[in-house]
């Protein structure tokens, strides 16, 4: 049996924090643009038929999927590596659950509050669960 080396944390792998750089954008290319319209469009027609076939609540569900993920995921193996795509999943999951609070805060406060507190609540939550994530993957 052999033992695999401990998996090194954000901080391990990323020389420095995450920017915004705008300008990155013109260096995307046709394909890689097709490849998430492409990715999210399907999403998206997967979530109107599971609607239309189970109902609202259950095709709601599935608008909270991050439509281009899997397509974004797979060209940044492609063009960096497996550990790239790997940090970026991880921060998708934490804006998946950071999403789910959102909701869950907002199914809550809308039965007992007016409209845009529940709302307020609910956007504060997600913040909040996003921010207490990334803290505790970046810092782990």
């Amino acid at each position: 049996m052999t033992s695999q080396a401990p998996e090194p944390t954000i901080g391990d792998r990323v020389s420095e924090r995450p920017t915004a750089k705008p300008g990155k954008l013109r260096e995307l290319r046709p394909r890689e643009l097709a490849v998430r319209f492409a990715a999210g469009a399907l999403t998206s027609v997967l979530a109107g038929a599971v609607t239309l076939a189970f109902g609202a609540r259950t095709g709601g569900i599935l608008l909270a999927f991050p439509a281009i993920l899997a397509a974004s995921l797979t060209l940044i193996e492609e063009q960096e590596d497996s550990a790239d795509a790997r940090e970026d999943a991880r921060g998708a999951v934490i804006g998946g659950l950071a999403l789910a609070l959102f909701a869950a805060v907002a199914a809550l406060a809308l039965l007992h509050l007016p409209g845009g507190v529940a709302l307020a609540l609910a956007a504060g939550a997600w913040v909040a669960g996003a921010l207490i994530g990334y803290g505790l993957a970046w810092f782990r």
